[in-house]
């Protein structure tokens, strides 16, 4: 059983299979991004024991199973290094293929510590401000924080998978239960402020219309505007042909025939009323949010008013607003916006409900709720959804942001910034200048420059995002590809030696 067991582990065959049983993984992962999005297959396909289930070309498949990225690196490794073991031979002419060995095993090791233990983050600034957090983007929390005296903020933390589960949650650091009455991992955020705004906006719009075609010596006028435009134009020629014109091309001499008919243009203004009116509607639904809320109200004769209008919670945004839960959005260009309603439980008596949504897109601009006040015991608490944040025992301050173009384009050249690293456990204070290909080392942790919103030609202040990973096995693949290459030099520089040693005259 044991010899069996030990030929299996050695054998080149597995070696075959794993391999293309890689090549497999990949092809299912890469064609499955296009439905479940990148981030969620490098989970599932690749940083996992095993896939159950995929998605191919909109086609789900429950039934799919597959050794995941660990499980085909983990046996991958194992057959290398009992192959290895098998077949080690203490030869200078193999010392070589000992090296190569031994650093595609560095690299295999260094892949699965990467995966299992590297952090990405991101940090965010503006010139002349100063950090003392990173930001996990793909990760929420749930805090309350409360002033702890000494110009110091006491945070209590809530992950978000926590939230997902529901049900109560206590912390000793709350003098409150917590109750998830509901959540989502993505939303559509309405403020009834902004409904309201978009209700007056449409409702001056109609009015409008309404005031366009109020009587027949409006027609011919608002004929020849509609000429300097193919839209309104189209709804012209629609209108006419309801009320019976056939020759609808040349509409200034269609709206002068019916204008100087008393039984049809009224017929005609009535319908261009409804049509515009429709359009109208259907341009401010079609912008989503709270225009498209508002639209959806005034299209089925409601009145908005702030009365009329639904609430999600009785404190805080959610008195103000509604929310819409939403699918998760997978593509990684496309930001989601979790939500979760919150009942908050003192002493046995509730205090009642809370919205906590990490922002909303309203007219193309991202909004981002202010922390919302609780009072309970004895102190004030403020309830937020935010970005999962890990604080750093020393601070960074974006000193200057620099963004340079090539000449003549919107090609980036150069991004780079320039920090005060300020560390009081260690009284270090020192600038440093990040760039696209210098990276900072610091505390553990690699910050490299990212992204940046200021270019050369811009005067107002920059703002600058650093990427911050923590991958303690960095050195991995630099010491598994140096080793290889030694392997492949000795192995080389042996034979050569050994062929030249043979050629030479006696």
């Amino acid at each position: 059983m044991t010899r069996s067991l030990w030929k299996f582990l050695t054998s080149l065959r597995v070696t075959i299979v794993l391999l293309g049983c890689a090549i497999i993984l990949v092809f299912v992962g890469t064609v499955a991004q296009a439905d479940e999005g990148l981030y969620q297959v490098q989970d599932r396909y690749f940083r996992h024991w095993y896939v159950l289930g995929t998605t191919l070309w909109g086609h789900h498949l429950p039934w799919f199973l597959w050794p995941g990225g660990y499980t085909l690196g983990f046996g991958l490794l194992i057959n290398l290094v009992a192959a290895h073991i098998k077949r080690f031979q203490w030869k200078m002419s193999k010392f070589g293929i000992h090296l190569t060995h031994l650093g595609i095993i560095i690299l295999l090791v260094g892949q699965l510590s990467t995966d299992m233990l590297q952090q990405e983050s991101t940090m965010s600034f503006n010139e002349g401000e100063t950090e003392n957090y990173i930001s996990r983007h793909r990760e929420r929390e749930l805090v309350f924080t409360t002033d702890a005296g000494n110009g110091q903020e006491q945070v209590v933390s809530i992950p978000e998978q926590l939230l997902a589960r529901g049900g109560e949650i206590t912390n000793p650091a709350l003098p409150f239960t917590v109750r998830v009455k509901q959540y989502a991992p993505n939303s559509d955020f309405t403020a009834n402020a902004d409904v309201l705004d978009a209700a007056n906006k449409l409702t001056a719009a109609l009015a409008t219309v309404d005031a366009e075609f109020s009587s027949a010596d409006a027609l011919v006028p608002q004929a020849q505007r509609a000429e300097e435009s193919e839209g309104r134009a189209e709804v012209w020629r629609a209108a006419l042909q309801a009320v019976g014109e056939k020759d609808v091309q040349d509409i200034v001499a269609a709206a002068q025939k019916v204008a100087a008919q008393p039984e049809l243009e009224g017929k005609l203004r009535t319908e261009l009323k409804s049509r515009f009116r429709k359009a109208m509607i259907e341009r401010f639904t079609a912008q989503g949010g709270a225009t498209r809320a508002a639209a959806e109200k005034i299209a089925t004769g409601q009145t908005v008013a702030p009365e009329s209008l639904p609430t999600v919670a009785t404190n805080g945004a959610g008195a103000h607003g509604s929310v819409t839960p939403l699918p998760e959005e997978k593509d990684e260009d496309t930001r989601n916006f979790p939500f979760a309603i919150l009942e908050i439980v003192a002493e046995g008596k509730s205090l009642g409900t809370w919205l906590a949504v990490t922002g909303y897109v309203q007219d193309a601009e991202m909004k981002v709720l202010r922390p919302q006040p609780i009072d309970a015991g004895g102190k004030t608490f403020y309830v937020a959804l935010r970005e999962e944040r890990q604080y750093l025992p020393f601070s960074v301050k974006l000193l200057q942001a620099t963004h340079k173009n090539y000449a003549g384009s919107d090609t980036p050249k150069d991004f780079r910034s320039r920090v005060l690293i300020d560390n009081p456990a260690t009284k270090e204070n020192r600038e440093v200048e990040i760039s696209m290909n210098d990276p900072l080392r610091y505390g553990g942790l690699a910050f490299y420059q990212y992204q940046m919103t200021k270019n050369e030609f811009d005067r107002s202040p920059g703002q600058s995002i650093l990427q911050v990973v923590h991958n303690p096995s960095w050195l991995a693949p630099y010491i598994g590809c140096i080793v290889v290459a030694l392997g492949l030099l000795w192995q080389f520089l042996h034979h050569l030696i050994g062929f030249i040693a043979k050629r030479r005259p006696i």
